[in-house]
């Protein structure tokens, strides 16, 4: 696959931008829809890999899906064993397992090369605590690993289990979306560590809430959670999940690379329908540009982000929001001074290593980048054109594109790799630089990137979860 050739453009842009769907959010939403009992409408969902992958496993496993005029709808059936394919997907690879165990029959588990060493072990480890059969691949250091089957027989019990997830929150997330049909509900209780993308965990509580299951959260044991006190346990009541007609916010994430253009350009985006209220981590750029320099505005519902004269350097605890951190780090690649963001350990099992993804790239540039325990610098130089890798992760995808509009002769391999969570991004990235007014996402008949970047169509047809 030759290189993309990512725009050059050191001149201010100016654009509004409306991006598709929450990846986040759409798959939560899937899954609940699925443990139903009823039919359920998700209006204007992301059409990717990995929710077309989500939609695919679920099928195989027997629920019924339909996608017409930008909704999907979901047709709930009793779960039954199946052989499916996760990709590189972590909500997908994380969350079914989970799922699986409500199943009745053999779920097989299985992904790209690159999903068998990303870590499984404590969503592993809670199910086996259910008193359900798993098999599972091992690693070097003992920990369960993609492949895995779910010997399941078509009921939990649920009960009390605890799990570690300062890996990953999905672990927790995964566990909360299975448990409102276990017999006697769940109680999870956080073991070891501090926990990552907390915003992700409050995301799976509200679509939880919101579909009709009570889950009462506790921070260390005492009283309802407050700011700054994350919960360290979850009690979920039993019940029926009832999704109804819901519409998928916009991904803020995706929308990050959109407005780091503007910061590096210093010109000026405009984001549609952006949320006033979410729990998308994606809405803490909005704090974080603005500690860089630029002017942040919200009106009528468009986020508006006016690129600073000069990008300030920034000394920032991301562990929360790590998926946000290529695209900051892109941001401050071009700042005044040398940038720290602090506590981001968990990006070593994402998609890819991704702290060793981020120096690695950037030395290739000319620049200067290292890591310290759990933390990223970042000292700016002058930098030259390079091919950069993306390691078949999106985010490495974007973060190289970012780059490119301010180093002449920057090429990216594999863009398609962004087919994970936005497929149409190299038409809008070109879109935007060639000075489209308004660079929307169309969501009819996108190309969505199937297992090791093949291609295929996004309409869900069965296929046993074999391709994306």
């Amino acid at each position: 696959m030759s290189a993309w050739p990512a725009p050059f453009h050191a001149q201010p842009l100016n654009t509004s931008i409306r991006v598709p769907g929450s990846k986040s959010l759409t798959n939560r939403f899937i899954v609940l829809a699925a443990l139903g009992d009823q039919p359920s409408v998700i209006r204007e969902p992301l059409v990717a890999r990995d929710t077309v992958l989500m939609v695919r496993a679920l099928e195989a496993m027997g629920t019924g899906f339909e996608f017409y005029d930008n909704a999907l709808f979901v047709y709930p059936g009793p779960l039954r064993g199946a052989s499916i394919h996760a990709g590189l997907a972590g909500t997908v690879m994380r969350f079914l397992p989970a799922v699986a165990t409500l199943a009745n029959g053999d779920v097989e588990i299985d992904g790209d090369v690159a999903a068998r060493v990303r870590p499984m072990d404590p969503v592993v480890r809670a199910i086996e605590q259910l008193d359900v059969l798993i098999d599972h691949g091992t690693n070097a250091a003992g920990q369960a690993t993609l492949p895995v089957t779910v010997h399941g027989t078509g009921s939990v019990l649920g009960g009390r289990i605890g799990i570690d997830a300062s890996a990953s929150s999905q672990f927790i997330s995964a566990m909360l979306l299975a448990a409102p049909r276990m017999e006697s509900g769940l109680e999870l209780r956080h073991t070891a560590g501090q926990i990552p993308s907390t915003p992700h965990l409050d995301m799976t509580v509200d679509v939880l809430r919101g579909s009709g299951i009570e889950v009462f959260t506790f921070p260390r044991d005492a009283g309802p959670v407050r700011p700054g006190h994350p919960a360290v346990r979850w009690l979920v009541l039993p019940g029926i999940p009832d999704v109804g007609n819901v519409e998928v916010e916009p991904d803020l994430s995706n929308a990050g690379a959109f407005l780091a253009a503007a910061m590096v350009t210093g010109g000026f985006v405009e984001i549609q329908n952006w949320p006033r209220i979410t729990k998308q981590p994606g809405d803490q750029l909005r704090t974080i540009l603005a500690q860089m320099g630029a002017s942040v505005a919200m009106m009528a519902g468009r986020l508006q982000v006016k690129g600073p004269e000069q990008i300030e350097p920034i000394d920032l605890d991301m562990h929360d929001v790590g998926e946000l951190v290529p695209t900051v780090a892109a941001v401050a690649t071009f700042a005044t001074g040398t940038s720290a963001i602090r506590n981001i350990g968990q990006l070593r099992g994402h998609e890819t290593d991704r702290l060793s993804a981020i120096t690695t790239e950037l030395e290739r540039l000319g620049g200067k980048a290292w890591v310290e325990d759990d933390d990223l610098f970042i000292e700016p130089r002058p930098l030259h054109g390079a091919t950069l890798q993306t390691y078949e992760d999106h985010r490495m995808a974007t973060f190289a594109a970012i780059i490119g509009l301010r180093v002449e002769g920057v090429s990216v391999e594999n863009i398609a790799t962004t087919s994970k969570t936005l497929p149409q991004f190299p038409q809008m990235w070109q879109d935007m630089v060639a000075g489209a007014a308004v660079v929307r996402a169309n969501t009819a008949d996108l190309p969505v990137e199937g297992p090791e970047g093949t291609a295929s169509s996004p309409d869900p047809a069965p296929d046993n979860g074999a391709t994306a």
